[in-house]
């Protein structure tokens, strides 16, 4: 792949992931929507169907991996992208129900497919601290895109017929197509360069599965932690929306104002903090980012109570806070661990390590969405303190995790 600006990844790539996020950024928040308007979907027929397909996608984690690594993690993930275009031009039709749900599932594995493939991709390109830049800027990058692809989007959905919601699937789509041009043409690149390494699949010494991943010394612990910081961040961007409106009181400027300096700070800070840090150890940063996730959860907890005994913009200006120490938390977490990941995984298991990593996220949308919706109508309060508790979890894996001797990352 060549490389066309600084660090391992291209310009060209980096502007690939924008485009992408873009189009992702205008359809995730009103999937839900979008089912329901135009597809004229259950909330409870796409619910079950997302939790199916995420506990197969748990099930079938290393086998997926062991296709990505066979098949080749940059033509998989040009593959991935090349199919989801025609699926979001399909979605703009009105499909009959199990049409409609099986097009839902293969969206799922696609995701699926394409992050586990991007992750194997950085991880041939770089180890080290190197690899934590490259996971770095791919989330910086995607944060650009979502932000820009939240606010197009939800202009378009605000409009009464189901028109809006139609166009946000085509932009969709285009973003997908476009993407997958752009990775041509760097794969294209590089085959220049060096067609044999690009035309074959990439074989390794270990073809292992799941549980000879997990064996790997230090990737359980690690998988367990991400786990939990995952659930964390499931539950803030599925949740706390919801509590800063319902339970809190907050008005919806204020509620979005809140969530809108989640990706601004990511946008703003993650480069510039990675980069000071990238040579510190992957596991102590994750502990220091798991007890800035706990400390924001006892502080929306207090939001509520603040909101019924104080003046309304000190309830605000503590959901900023917290949602800035929430946002601090993530960045000194997302790309240590990524890093971390790549850095464990043996020479030719990099697609079958970061699938069963990122199986973390298929569990976080299995589990929270229940647990978390139970917690909350139980309790505001102790949904907020089960967030802490589950930060401290990890924060503690991550400490049993600085004390496991880890090999050297391998030349990538």
């Amino acid at each position: 792949m060549s490389r066309t600006g600084e660090g391992p990844l291209p310009r060209l790539f980096v502007s690939a992931m924008i485009v992408d996020a873009v189009g992702s950024g205008m359809f995730m928040p009103f999937a839900l929507l979008y089912f329901v308007r135009v597809q004229d979907l259950g909330v409870g027929t796409v619910g079950s169907a997302l939790t199916v397909a995420n506990l197969a996608l748990i099930v079938a984690s290393a086998p997926l991996g062991r296709l990505v690594q066979r098949y080749g993690s940059m033509r998989s993930l040009i593959a991935g992208n090349a199919v989801r275009a025609p699926l979001f031009v399909l979605y703009a039709v009105t499909l009959p129900a199990p049409v409609a749900v099986g097009a839902l599932v293969l969206s799922a594995v696609l995701d699926k497919a394409v992050w586990v493939s991007l992750g194997a991709t950085i991880a041939r390109l770089a180890r080290g601290p190197e690899a934590r830049r490259a996971f770095s800027t791919v989330g910086w990058a995607r944060n650009i895109g979502l932000c820009l692809g939240s606010l197009i989007g939800g202009v378009l959905a605000s409009a009464q017929s189901a028109t809006g919601l139609r166009v946000i699937v085509l932009i969709n789509a285009a973003s997908f197509a476009v993407t997958t041009v752009v990775l041509l043409r760097l794969r294209g690149q590089a085959g220049a360069a060096a067609p044999a390494a690009q035309d074959e699949p990439e074989r390794g010494t270990a073809d292992g599965g799941a549980l000879r991943v997990l064996r790997l010394p230090g990737f359980a612990l690690l998988s367990a932690a991400k786990t939990c910081f995952t659930v964390c961040a499931t539950v803030v961007s599925m949740f706390t929306g919801l509590y800063l409106v319902d339970h809190a009181g907050l008005d919806g400027w204020a509620a979005g104002t809140v969530l809108a300096v989640n990706g601004g700070l990511v946008v703003l800070f993650q480069q510039s903090l990675v980069k000071r840090t990238a040579d510190r150890p992957a596991p102590r940063m994750m502990l220091f980012g798991g007890a800035l996730y706990a400390a924001s959860g006892l502080g929306f907890a207090l939001i509520a109570p603040l909101r019924d005994t104080a003046w309304p913009a000190a309830a605000v200006t503590l959901a900023l806070v917290a949602m800035t120490v929430y946002t601090l938390g993530e960045i000194v977490i997302a790309p240590a661990s990524d890093g971390y990941a790549s850095d464990l995984a043996e020479p030719g298991t990099e697609a079958t390590c970061m699938s069963v990593y990122q199986s973390s996220w298929s569990l976080a949308s299995v589990v929270v969405p229940v647990a978390g919706s139970w917690l909350l109508v139980a309790s505001a309060s102790a949904f907020w303190i089960s967030f802490a508790a589950v930060a401290l979890l990890g924060t503690l894996l991550s400490a049993l995790l600085a004390r496991t001797r880890a090999p050297a990352p391998a030349p990538a």
